[in-house]
């Protein structure tokens, strides 16, 4: 993927639809402090040295150990993709509208043990609108979530219903 030239990045990511608090991430202001560990730019590593996969040009948002993270324009909408900068051929769709990526980040940070009060307060601050649905979905599937592979399989169909709702709304 070609990257986007980081001077155009602000207004690309406007231009693809990307909300004000996912920009302002993008850009590095903390908006909460939770954010800081799962999705704060700017990124460095797209910008320095790794190969990005290729197709359609990508704005990257932030990176985090050897992945990045990012979003391009896809069928009229978005799609966020992650690749490590080790194997950047095993790119991945991540999700195809910003609650649906909302959803990954959510619960990753749920993962991590934050206090549902603090998710609550972060998830008002991006515009999460799935919050309290993904975590109800999380209580009911918890005992069969016992596998990393069984968690990526019921966060994919989560995500999924997730942008099917989004894009109805």
């Amino acid at each position: 993927m070609t990257v986007v030239g980081e001077t155009l990045r602000v207004a690309t990511l406007q231009q693809l639809g990307a909300s004000a608090p996912l920009v302002q991430l993008a850009m590095g202001e903390c908006l909460h402090e939770v954010f800081r560990t799962v999705c704060l730019g700017p990124p460095f590593l797209a910008y320095h040295g790794a190969h990005a996969p290729d197709g359609p040009p990508w704005v990257p948002l932030w990176d985090r150990g050897s992945r990045v993270t990012g979003v391009r324009a896809h069928l009229g909408g978005l799609e966020f993709v992650e690749f490590s900068v080790e194997d950047p051929r095993a790119f991945e769709r991540i999700a195809l509208t910003e609650q649906g990526f909302w959803t990954t980040r959510f619960d990753a940070l749920y993962e991590n043990d934050v206090p549902e009060g603090v998710l609550r307060d972060a998830a008002r601050l991006v515009g999460f609108r799935y919050l309290d649905e993904h975590l109800a979905a999380r209580d009911e599937a918890e005992e069969r979530l016992g596998t990393f592979s069984d968690h990526r399989l019921w966060l994919q169909g989560r995500v999924a219903g997730i942008d099917r709702q989004a894009s109805e709304a």
